[in-house]
């Protein structure tokens, strides 16, 4: 039972004591965490929409593309580029020109967890830079 109340008290103290400086790094912190939430939710959408659309055409594969600091998906059929998601006013020769194409994904592969986590560690490492 001390011990409890020890663990209690020293909650209560440091919450007194780091309460508000939490509480304002909070509201600080709360709009760019929204926004690099939402950056993450529309990529993922882009992506599905991309895959949707290469499993409706003959041969159909995508690939993920960088301009800036967005990433596009562009659809291909065949070695053809098709679209792009999410849309984008950049021509889709300039959007592919200098990717590898050896790395698309054909719509009938699955990309592993393994393999998405070492994209998604690669697109933490780009944004470090």
């Amino acid at each position: 039972m001390a011990g409890r109340r020890r663990l209690v008290k020293g909650a209560v103290v440091l919450g007194a004591k780091y309460g508000p400086q939490l509480w304002v790094a909070g509201k600080a912190l709360r709009e760019p965490a929204k926004e690099a939430a939402q950056k993450v939710i529309a990529s993922e959408q882009a992506r599905r929409a991309a895959h949707a659309h290469a499993r409706t055409v003959s041969d159909g594969s995508i690939l993920k593309v960088y301009r800036g600091d967005r990433a596009y998906w562009v659809v291909f059929t065949g070695d053809t580029a098709v679209t792009v998601h999410p849309m984008t006013d950049v021509p889709l020769p300039d959007l592919i020109r200098g990717a590898d194409l050896t790395k698309r994904v054909r719509t009938d592969e699955r990309l592993s967890p393994k393999d998405r986590l070492k994209d998604h560690a690669a697109t933490a490492l780009r944004r470090a830079r």
